[in-house]
Protein backbone atom coordinates (compact mmCIF):
# COMPACT_ATOMS: atom_id res chain seq x y z
CA UNK A 1 0.00 0.00 0.00
CA UNK A 2 2.78 2.38 0.93
CA UNK A 3 4.44 1.57 -2.36
CA UNK A 4 1.23 2.33 -4.32
CA UNK A 5 0.73 5.68 -2.51
CA UNK A 6 4.26 6.70 -3.33
CA UNK A 7 3.69 5.94 -7.05
CA UNK A 8 0.46 8.00 -7.08
CA UNK A 9 2.13 10.93 -5.34
CA UNK A 10 5.05 10.89 -7.80
CA UNK A 11 2.62 10.75 -10.77
CA UNK A 12 0.49 13.64 -9.51
CA UNK A 13 3.57 15.71 -8.73
CA UNK A 14 4.83 15.13 -12.25
CA UNK A 15 1.55 16.23 -13.76
CA UNK A 16 1.42 19.36 -11.59
CA UNK A 17 5.01 20.23 -12.47
CA UNK A 18 4.36 19.77 -16.19
CA UNK A 19 1.24 21.91 -15.98
CA UNK A 20 3.10 24.62 -14.11
CA UNK A 21 5.91 24.54 -16.62
CA UNK A 22 3.46 24.78 -19.54
CA UNK A 23 1.66 27.70 -17.90
CA UNK A 24 4.94 29.46 -17.30
CA UNK A 25 6.00 29.04 -20.91
CA UNK A 26 2.60 30.25 -22.20
CA UNK A 27 2.63 33.31 -19.95
CA UNK A 28 6.15 34.18 -21.00
CA UNK A 29 5.28 33.80 -24.69
CA UNK A 30 2.03 35.72 -24.34
CA UNK A 31 3.75 38.57 -22.54
CA UNK A 32 5.74 39.29 -25.70
CA UNK A 33 2.49 40.18 -27.48
CA UNK A 34 0.06 41.20 -24.70
CA UNK A 35 2.55 43.51 -23.04
CA UNK A 36 3.16 45.38 -26.32
CA UNK A 37 -0.27 45.47 -27.89
CA UNK A 38 -1.20 49.14 -28.39
CA UNK A 39 -4.32 50.50 -26.72
CA UNK A 40 -5.97 53.91 -26.97
CA UNK A 41 -3.10 55.53 -25.06
CA UNK A 42 -0.25 53.74 -26.82
CA UNK A 43 -0.02 53.82 -30.60
CA UNK A 44 3.52 52.43 -30.80
CA UNK A 45 3.55 49.56 -33.35
CA UNK A 46 4.19 46.01 -32.13
CA UNK A 47 7.83 44.94 -32.35
CA UNK A 48 8.66 41.36 -33.20
CA UNK A 49 12.40 41.66 -32.80
CA UNK A 50 12.39 39.58 -29.61
CA UNK A 51 10.79 36.69 -31.50
CA UNK A 52 12.75 36.68 -34.76
CA UNK A 53 15.45 39.30 -35.14
CA UNK A 54 16.20 38.08 -38.65
CA UNK A 55 12.75 39.16 -39.89
CA UNK A 56 12.62 42.82 -38.81
CA UNK A 57 10.56 45.07 -41.11
CA UNK A 58 11.23 48.83 -41.34
CA UNK A 59 8.58 51.14 -42.75
CA UNK A 60 9.73 54.26 -44.65
CA UNK A 61 7.15 57.05 -44.64
CA UNK A 62 9.14 58.86 -47.34
CA UNK A 63 7.81 56.37 -49.90
CA UNK A 64 4.62 57.00 -51.88
CA UNK A 65 1.55 54.99 -50.95
CA UNK A 66 -1.24 53.85 -53.25
CA UNK A 67 -4.95 53.94 -52.59
CA UNK A 68 -7.89 52.74 -54.65
CA UNK A 69 -10.79 55.19 -54.66
CA UNK A 70 -14.17 55.15 -56.34
CA UNK A 71 -14.78 58.16 -58.59
CA UNK A 72 -17.76 59.31 -60.65
CA UNK A 73 -17.61 59.74 -64.42
CA UNK A 74 -20.08 60.67 -67.15
CA UNK A 75 -20.26 58.70 -70.42
CA UNK A 76 -21.83 60.30 -73.51
CA UNK A 77 -24.48 57.92 -74.95
CA UNK A 78 -25.43 59.99 -77.99
CA UNK A 79 -23.46 62.66 -79.82
CA UNK A 80 -24.26 65.87 -78.00
CA UNK A 81 -23.11 69.39 -77.27
CA UNK A 82 -21.13 70.48 -74.24
CA UNK A 83 -22.85 73.68 -73.12
CA UNK A 84 -21.48 76.63 -71.21
CA UNK A 85 -24.51 76.73 -68.90
CA UNK A 86 -27.21 74.27 -67.88
CA UNK A 87 -29.84 75.57 -70.26
CA UNK A 88 -30.88 74.40 -73.71
CA UNK A 89 -30.15 77.71 -75.43
CA UNK A 90 -26.74 78.06 -73.78
CA UNK A 91 -23.60 78.64 -75.86
CA UNK A 92 -21.99 75.47 -77.24
CA UNK A 93 -18.43 74.79 -76.09
CA UNK A 94 -17.80 71.57 -78.03
CA UNK A 95 -19.45 68.63 -79.75
CA UNK A 96 -18.87 65.42 -77.78
CA UNK A 97 -18.88 62.06 -79.54
CA UNK A 98 -20.76 59.01 -78.30
CA UNK A 99 -18.61 57.04 -75.88
CA UNK A 100 -16.64 60.04 -74.59
CA UNK A 101 -15.93 59.75 -70.86
CA UNK A 102 -15.43 62.83 -68.67
CA UNK A 103 -14.98 63.55 -64.98
CA UNK A 104 -18.20 64.22 -63.06
CA UNK A 105 -18.29 67.53 -61.16
CA UNK A 106 -21.90 68.33 -60.31
CA UNK A 107 -25.50 67.97 -61.51
CA UNK A 108 -28.96 69.48 -61.44
CA UNK A 109 -32.31 68.11 -62.51
CA UNK A 110 -31.56 67.87 -66.24
CA UNK A 111 -27.77 68.30 -66.68
CA UNK A 112 -24.40 66.93 -65.58
CA UNK A 113 -21.51 69.33 -65.06
CA UNK A 114 -18.39 67.62 -66.44
CA UNK A 115 -14.69 68.19 -67.10
CA UNK A 116 -13.25 66.76 -70.32
CA UNK A 117 -9.70 65.50 -70.83
CA UNK A 118 -8.84 68.51 -72.99
CA UNK A 119 -9.76 70.87 -70.13
CA UNK A 120 -13.17 71.95 -71.43
CA UNK A 121 -15.69 72.34 -68.62
CA UNK A 122 -19.46 72.54 -69.17
CA UNK A 123 -22.88 70.90 -69.01
CA UNK A 124 -24.45 67.97 -70.90
CA UNK A 125 -28.05 66.72 -70.92
CA UNK A 126 -28.64 63.73 -68.67
CA UNK A 127 -30.84 62.15 -71.34
CA UNK A 128 -27.81 62.01 -73.66
CA UNK A 129 -25.36 60.68 -71.10
CA UNK A 130 -25.04 58.33 -68.16
CA UNK A 131 -23.40 58.53 -64.75
CA UNK A 132 -21.18 55.66 -63.67
CA UNK A 133 -18.46 54.90 -61.16
CA UNK A 134 -15.15 53.12 -61.41
CA UNK A 135 -12.18 52.43 -59.18
CA UNK A 136 -9.13 54.58 -59.78
CA UNK A 137 -5.72 53.94 -58.23
CA UNK A 138 -4.20 57.11 -56.79
CA UNK A 139 -0.81 57.64 -55.17
CA UNK A 140 -0.25 59.89 -52.17
CA UNK A 141 2.96 61.89 -52.19
CA UNK A 142 5.27 61.23 -49.23
CA UNK A 143 5.25 63.63 -46.31
CA UNK A 144 9.02 63.61 -45.93
CA UNK A 145 10.63 63.67 -49.38
CA UNK A 146 14.32 62.85 -49.58
CA UNK A 147 16.88 63.26 -52.32
CA UNK A 148 15.66 64.51 -55.68
CA UNK A 149 12.29 66.24 -56.01
CA UNK A 150 9.45 63.72 -55.94
CA UNK A 151 7.30 63.73 -59.12
CA UNK A 152 3.60 64.17 -58.40
CA UNK A 153 2.29 63.21 -61.85
CA UNK A 154 0.81 59.86 -60.75
CA UNK A 155 -0.45 60.94 -57.34
CA UNK A 156 -3.78 62.05 -55.94
CA UNK A 157 -2.31 65.52 -55.62
CA UNK A 158 -1.27 65.30 -59.25
CA UNK A 159 -4.83 64.38 -60.23
CA UNK A 160 -6.12 67.40 -58.31
CA UNK A 161 -3.60 69.70 -59.95
CA UNK A 162 -4.52 68.32 -63.36
CA UNK A 163 -8.16 69.19 -62.69
CA UNK A 164 -7.15 72.73 -61.75
CA UNK A 165 -5.09 73.22 -64.90
CA UNK A 166 -7.87 71.78 -67.07
CA UNK A 167 -10.41 74.16 -65.58
CA UNK A 168 -8.31 77.13 -66.77
CA UNK A 169 -7.83 75.83 -70.31
CA UNK A 170 -4.12 75.24 -69.75
CA UNK A 171 -2.14 73.90 -72.71
CA UNK A 172 0.89 72.89 -70.64
CA UNK A 173 2.34 73.66 -67.21
CA UNK A 174 5.16 72.94 -64.81
CA UNK A 175 5.10 73.17 -61.02
CA UNK A 176 7.89 72.99 -58.45
CA UNK A 177 7.31 73.09 -54.69
CA UNK A 178 9.88 74.16 -52.11
CA UNK A 179 9.65 72.69 -48.61
CA UNK A 180 12.06 73.34 -45.73
CA UNK A 181 14.37 75.23 -48.08
CA UNK A 182 14.67 72.41 -50.64
CA UNK A 183 12.95 71.62 -53.90
CA UNK A 184 10.66 68.80 -52.76
CA UNK A 185 8.14 68.07 -55.52
CA UNK A 186 7.58 68.70 -59.19
CA UNK A 187 4.59 68.22 -61.50
CA UNK A 188 4.10 68.46 -65.25
CA UNK A 189 0.91 68.82 -67.27
CA UNK A 190 -0.02 68.98 -70.94
CA UNK A 191 2.03 70.02 -73.94
CA UNK A 192 5.05 72.15 -74.79
CA UNK A 193 4.01 71.87 -78.45
CA UNK A 194 0.55 70.66 -79.44
CA UNK A 195 0.79 71.48 -83.15
CA UNK A 196 2.47 68.23 -84.19
CA UNK A 197 -0.56 66.03 -84.79
CA UNK A 198 1.32 62.73 -84.76
CA UNK A 199 3.98 63.67 -82.25
CA UNK A 200 2.87 66.27 -79.74
CA UNK A 201 5.63 67.29 -77.33
CA UNK A 202 4.65 66.77 -73.70
CA UNK A 203 5.84 68.93 -70.83
CA UNK A 204 8.66 67.28 -68.86
CA UNK A 205 10.70 68.18 -65.82
CA UNK A 206 13.29 69.68 -68.19
CA UNK A 207 10.90 71.84 -70.24
CA UNK A 208 11.97 75.47 -70.24
CA UNK A 209 9.83 78.55 -70.62
CA UNK A 210 10.44 82.20 -71.24
CA UNK A 211 9.36 83.26 -67.76
CA UNK A 212 8.83 86.92 -68.65
CA UNK A 213 8.87 89.32 -65.70
CA UNK A 214 9.82 86.67 -63.15
CA UNK A 215 13.25 87.16 -64.78
CA UNK A 216 13.47 90.44 -62.86
CA UNK A 217 14.09 88.55 -59.61
CA UNK A 218 17.13 86.74 -61.02
CA UNK A 219 18.43 89.90 -62.71
CA UNK A 220 18.31 91.57 -59.29
CA UNK A 221 20.21 88.65 -57.75
CA UNK A 222 22.91 89.10 -60.42
CA UNK A 223 23.13 92.79 -59.53
CA UNK A 224 23.50 92.00 -55.81
CA UNK A 225 26.24 89.48 -56.63
CA UNK A 226 28.13 92.19 -58.50
CA UNK A 227 27.79 94.48 -55.50
CA UNK A 228 29.42 91.75 -53.39
CA UNK A 229 32.13 91.25 -56.01
CA UNK A 230 32.95 94.97 -55.92
CA UNK A 231 31.85 95.54 -59.51
CA UNK A 232 28.70 97.56 -58.85
CA UNK A 233 27.41 100.18 -56.42
CA UNK A 234 23.63 100.36 -56.01
CA UNK A 235 23.69 104.04 -55.14
CA UNK A 236 26.35 105.32 -57.53
CA UNK A 237 25.46 107.31 -60.63
CA UNK A 238 24.73 105.09 -63.62
CA UNK A 239 26.42 107.80 -65.67
CA UNK A 240 29.72 106.84 -64.07
CA UNK A 241 29.26 103.19 -65.04
CA UNK A 242 28.21 103.75 -68.65
CA UNK A 243 30.17 106.88 -69.50
CA UNK A 244 27.13 108.87 -70.66
CA UNK A 245 24.41 110.78 -68.85
CA UNK A 246 21.49 109.05 -67.12
CA UNK A 247 18.94 111.63 -65.99
CA UNK A 248 15.57 113.14 -66.76
CA UNK A 249 16.32 116.37 -68.71
CA UNK A 250 13.73 118.14 -66.56
CA UNK A 251 15.79 117.24 -63.46
CA UNK A 252 19.43 117.29 -64.65
CA UNK A 253 20.80 117.37 -61.10
CA UNK A 254 19.04 114.15 -60.01
CA UNK A 255 21.08 111.12 -61.13
CA UNK A 256 19.62 107.69 -61.83
CA UNK A 257 21.03 104.83 -59.74
CA UNK A 258 20.93 101.04 -59.90
CA UNK A 259 18.81 100.89 -56.75
CA UNK A 260 16.17 103.03 -58.49
CA UNK A 261 16.10 100.66 -61.46
CA UNK A 262 15.70 97.58 -59.25
CA UNK A 263 12.84 99.14 -57.24
CA UNK A 264 11.01 100.74 -60.21
CA UNK A 265 11.59 104.24 -58.88
CA UNK A 266 13.88 105.59 -61.61
CA UNK A 267 10.96 107.20 -63.44
CA UNK A 268 11.38 105.32 -66.73
CA UNK A 269 8.23 104.83 -68.77
CA UNK A 270 7.01 101.86 -70.75
CA UNK A 271 7.26 103.58 -74.13
CA UNK A 272 6.67 101.20 -77.03
CA UNK A 273 9.37 100.61 -79.63
CA UNK A 274 12.12 102.05 -77.50
CA UNK A 275 14.43 99.02 -77.64
CA UNK A 276 15.46 99.97 -81.17
CA UNK A 277 17.10 103.14 -79.86
CA UNK A 278 20.73 103.21 -78.66
CA UNK A 279 20.86 103.16 -74.86
CA UNK A 280 22.66 106.53 -74.66
CA UNK A 281 19.64 108.11 -76.40
CA UNK A 282 17.15 106.52 -74.00
CA UNK A 283 19.30 107.31 -70.93
CA UNK A 284 18.64 111.05 -71.09
CA UNK A 285 15.69 111.29 -73.47
CA UNK A 286 12.78 113.28 -72.13
CA UNK A 287 10.26 110.94 -73.81
CA UNK A 288 11.41 108.03 -71.65
CA UNK A 289 10.76 109.56 -68.22
CA UNK A 290 7.48 110.27 -66.45
CA UNK A 291 8.65 111.79 -63.14
CA UNK A 292 11.71 112.89 -61.21
CA UNK A 293 14.04 109.89 -60.58
CA UNK A 294 13.55 108.45 -57.11
CA UNK A 295 10.37 110.45 -56.55
CA UNK A 296 7.68 107.87 -57.26
CA UNK A 297 6.87 104.33 -58.37
CA UNK A 298 6.14 103.12 -61.90
CA UNK A 299 6.51 99.45 -62.83
CA UNK A 300 8.94 99.67 -65.73
CA UNK A 301 10.16 96.93 -68.04
CA UNK A 302 12.49 99.50 -69.55
CA UNK A 303 14.08 100.25 -66.18
CA UNK A 304 14.75 96.60 -65.41
CA UNK A 305 16.03 96.05 -68.94
CA UNK A 306 18.57 98.82 -68.32
CA UNK A 307 19.46 97.10 -65.05
CA UNK A 308 20.37 94.01 -67.11
CA UNK A 309 22.57 96.19 -69.29
CA UNK A 310 24.24 97.56 -66.13
CA UNK A 311 24.96 93.97 -65.01
CA UNK A 312 26.72 93.46 -68.35
CA UNK A 313 28.64 96.73 -68.15
CA UNK A 314 29.86 96.06 -64.61
CA UNK A 315 31.06 92.53 -65.35
CA UNK A 316 32.21 93.20 -68.94
CA UNK A 317 30.29 90.05 -69.90
CA UNK A 318 26.92 89.48 -71.47
CA UNK A 319 24.21 88.90 -68.90
CA UNK A 320 24.01 85.24 -69.99
CA UNK A 321 27.76 84.79 -69.53
CA UNK A 322 27.79 86.36 -66.09
CA UNK A 323 24.70 84.42 -64.99
CA UNK A 324 26.28 81.18 -66.22
CA UNK A 325 29.60 81.75 -64.44
CA UNK A 326 28.28 83.21 -61.17
CA UNK A 327 25.18 81.06 -60.56
CA UNK A 328 23.93 78.65 -63.19
CA UNK A 329 26.92 76.46 -63.97
CA UNK A 330 28.02 76.00 -60.33
CA UNK A 331 24.41 75.17 -59.39
CA UNK A 332 24.07 72.64 -62.22
CA UNK A 333 21.32 74.64 -63.91
CA UNK A 334 20.78 74.72 -67.68
CA UNK A 335 19.18 78.13 -68.27
CA UNK A 336 19.98 81.39 -70.01
CA UNK A 337 18.72 84.75 -71.21
CA UNK A 338 20.13 83.78 -74.62
CA UNK A 339 19.01 80.42 -76.04
CA UNK A 340 22.38 79.86 -77.72
CA UNK A 341 23.79 78.99 -74.27
CA UNK A 342 21.24 76.19 -73.66
CA UNK A 343 22.31 72.57 -74.01
CA UNK A 344 19.14 71.74 -75.98
CA UNK A 345 17.03 74.54 -77.46
CA UNK A 346 14.24 72.10 -78.37
CA UNK A 347 13.30 71.97 -74.66
CA UNK A 348 11.82 75.49 -74.80
CA UNK A 349 8.00 75.44 -74.80
CA UNK A 350 5.88 77.31 -77.34
CA UNK A 351 3.57 80.11 -76.19
CA UNK A 352 -0.19 79.69 -76.58
CA UNK A 353 -2.74 82.46 -76.15
CA UNK A 354 -6.32 81.19 -75.71
CA UNK A 355 -5.18 77.87 -77.15
CA UNK A 356 -3.63 79.36 -80.30
CA UNK A 357 0.09 79.38 -81.03
CA UNK A 358 1.56 82.86 -80.56
CA UNK A 359 5.32 82.29 -80.21
CA UNK A 360 6.99 79.13 -81.48
CA UNK A 361 10.08 77.44 -80.11
CA UNK A 362 11.96 78.68 -83.17
CA UNK A 363 10.98 82.31 -82.49
CA UNK A 364 11.87 82.05 -78.80
CA UNK A 365 15.28 80.48 -79.39
CA UNK A 366 16.39 82.51 -82.40
CA UNK A 367 19.95 83.73 -81.96
CA UNK A 368 20.30 87.26 -80.63
CA UNK A 369 22.22 89.38 -83.12
CA UNK A 370 24.57 91.71 -81.27
CA UNK A 371 26.22 93.06 -84.45
CA UNK A 372 29.58 94.04 -82.99
CA UNK A 373 27.89 95.23 -79.80
CA UNK A 374 29.65 95.24 -76.45
CA UNK A 375 28.39 94.17 -73.02
CA UNK A 376 26.00 96.85 -71.86
CA UNK A 377 24.65 97.78 -75.30
CA UNK A 378 21.64 95.42 -75.16
CA UNK A 379 18.90 96.40 -72.73
CA UNK A 380 15.98 94.10 -73.60
CA UNK A 381 16.85 90.90 -71.72
CA UNK A 382 17.06 91.61 -67.99
CA UNK A 383 13.38 92.46 -67.67
CA UNK A 384 11.94 89.25 -69.08
CA UNK A 385 14.22 87.10 -71.21
CA UNK A 386 15.22 84.23 -68.92
CA UNK A 387 14.61 80.72 -70.32
CA UNK A 388 14.41 78.18 -67.49
CA UNK A 389 12.48 75.20 -66.10
CA UNK A 390 10.27 75.43 -63.03
CA UNK A 391 12.53 73.08 -61.02
CA UNK A 392 15.63 75.13 -61.84
CA UNK A 393 13.83 78.38 -61.02
CA UNK A 394 12.88 76.81 -57.69
CA UNK A 395 16.56 76.00 -57.04
CA UNK A 396 17.44 79.65 -57.62
CA UNK A 397 14.60 80.68 -55.31
CA UNK A 398 16.02 78.59 -52.47
CA UNK A 399 19.04 80.91 -52.40
CA UNK A 400 16.72 83.60 -51.05
CA UNK A 401 15.31 81.18 -48.46
CA UNK A 402 18.60 79.75 -47.20
CA UNK A 403 20.51 82.91 -46.36
CA UNK A 404 22.16 82.99 -49.77
CA UNK A 405 23.16 79.31 -49.93
CA UNK A 406 22.36 76.42 -52.24
CA UNK A 407 23.47 72.92 -51.24
CA UNK A 408 25.90 74.39 -48.72
CA UNK A 409 27.62 76.82 -51.13
CA UNK A 410 27.25 80.57 -50.65
CA UNK A 411 25.94 82.40 -53.72
CA UNK A 412 24.74 85.60 -52.05
CA UNK A 413 25.68 87.06 -48.68
CA UNK A 414 23.27 87.40 -45.77
CA UNK A 415 23.32 91.17 -46.31
CA UNK A 416 22.41 90.86 -50.00
CA UNK A 417 19.45 88.59 -49.28
CA UNK A 418 18.29 90.87 -46.48
CA UNK A 419 18.48 93.90 -48.77
CA UNK A 420 16.49 92.13 -51.49
CA UNK A 421 13.72 91.22 -49.04
CA UNK A 422 13.52 94.68 -47.42
CA UNK A 423 10.55 96.82 -48.44
CA UNK A 424 11.52 100.00 -50.27
CA UNK A 425 9.80 103.11 -48.84
CA UNK A 426 7.63 103.95 -51.83
CA UNK A 427 3.88 103.97 -52.39
CA UNK A 428 3.11 101.44 -55.14
CA UNK A 429 -0.62 102.31 -55.06
CA UNK A 430 -1.24 98.56 -55.09
CA UNK A 431 -1.71 95.86 -52.45
CA UNK A 432 1.92 94.79 -52.67
CA UNK A 433 5.09 96.50 -51.46
CA UNK A 434 8.19 96.79 -53.62
CA UNK A 435 11.55 95.33 -52.64
CA UNK A 436 14.68 94.92 -54.76
CA UNK A 437 13.45 93.01 -57.79
CA UNK A 438 10.63 91.28 -55.90
CA UNK A 439 7.34 92.18 -54.21
CA UNK A 440 6.06 91.59 -50.70
CA UNK A 441 2.38 90.86 -50.11
CA UNK A 442 0.99 90.77 -46.56
CA UNK A 443 -1.44 87.92 -45.88
CA UNK A 444 -1.20 86.56 -49.41
CA UNK A 445 -2.07 83.02 -48.27
CA UNK A 446 -3.91 83.13 -44.96
CA UNK A 447 -1.67 85.12 -42.66
CA UNK A 448 1.50 84.43 -44.64
CA UNK A 449 3.60 87.41 -45.69
CA UNK A 450 5.04 86.22 -48.99
CA UNK A 451 7.49 87.50 -51.56
CA UNK A 452 6.50 86.95 -55.16
CA UNK A 453 6.70 87.98 -58.79
CA UNK A 454 4.46 87.25 -61.75
CA UNK A 455 5.21 87.04 -65.44
CA UNK A 456 3.26 86.92 -68.71
CA UNK A 457 4.38 86.60 -72.31
CA UNK A 458 2.03 85.78 -75.22
CA UNK A 459 0.04 83.28 -73.16
CA UNK A 460 2.76 82.14 -70.78
CA UNK A 461 1.76 82.88 -67.19
CA UNK A 462 4.28 82.42 -64.42
CA UNK A 463 4.53 82.83 -60.66
CA UNK A 464 7.37 82.62 -58.19
CA UNK A 465 6.17 82.85 -54.55
CA UNK A 466 8.27 82.18 -51.44
CA UNK A 467 7.82 82.39 -47.66
CA UNK A 468 11.13 82.90 -45.82
CA UNK A 469 9.48 82.17 -42.45
CA UNK A 470 9.19 78.43 -43.09
CA UNK A 471 11.41 78.29 -46.20
CA UNK A 472 8.57 77.23 -48.49
CA UNK A 473 7.63 78.26 -51.98
CA UNK A 474 5.73 77.53 -55.18
CA UNK A 475 6.88 77.99 -58.77
CA UNK A 476 4.22 77.55 -61.47
CA UNK A 477 4.61 78.27 -65.18
CA UNK A 478 2.14 77.60 -67.99
CA UNK A 479 2.67 77.49 -71.75
CA UNK A 480 -0.80 78.99 -72.13
CA UNK A 481 -3.97 79.38 -70.05
CA UNK A 482 -6.77 81.83 -69.25
CA UNK A 483 -5.31 85.28 -68.64
CA UNK A 484 -7.57 86.71 -65.91
CA UNK A 485 -5.81 88.11 -62.83
CA UNK A 486 -6.92 87.93 -59.21
CA UNK A 487 -7.10 91.02 -56.99
CA UNK A 488 -3.59 90.19 -55.74
CA UNK A 489 -2.29 90.72 -59.34
CA UNK A 490 -1.56 86.98 -59.72
CA UNK A 491 -3.07 85.19 -62.72
CA UNK A 492 -6.02 83.02 -61.69
CA UNK A 493 -4.52 79.69 -62.75
CA UNK A 494 -1.30 80.39 -60.85
CA UNK A 495 -3.22 81.63 -57.84
CA UNK A 496 -5.41 78.50 -57.74
CA UNK A 497 -2.34 76.25 -57.82
CA UNK A 498 -0.60 78.36 -55.18
CA UNK A 499 -3.57 78.05 -52.82
CA UNK A 500 -3.90 74.31 -53.43
CA UNK A 501 -0.23 73.73 -52.65
CA UNK A 502 -0.37 75.64 -49.38
CA UNK A 503 -3.69 74.12 -48.36
CA UNK A 504 -2.95 70.50 -49.19
CA UNK A 505 0.79 69.94 -49.58
CA UNK A 506 2.83 72.48 -47.63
Amino acid sequence: MDKFVKIVIRTVSGIVFAAALAASVWLGYASVFIGQTPDDNDITPVSYTDIDSSNTTEFDDSLPTEETVNKKFVRITTNTYLRKKSSYNSEHIALLDKGTECSYLDENEDYYNILCDDGKNGWVLKERSELFEKDVVITHIPKNPIGDPFPMTDTKEGDDLGEIFKSYGTVGASLAIIKDGKVAYHYEYGYANKEKADNKISITENTKYRIASVSKVFTSMLAMAEVEDGKLDLDAKLSDLFGFNFYNPKYPNTPVTMRMLLTHTAGFSGKEGLYSQPLNVVASGEDYYIYKPGNGFYYSNLGMGIAGAAVEKASNQTISQYARDRFLQPMGIDASYDASYLSDKSLVADCYNNGSLKRSNEALTRAIERKNGKPGDVYYLGQGGLLISSVDLAKISTVLLNDGKYEGKQYLSHDSVEQMLTVHPVNTKTKYEQCIGIRKYTDLIGDRDMYYHTGSYYGIYALMAIDPNDKSGVIVITSGAHSTREDNTIFEVCNAVLNYCYDGIL
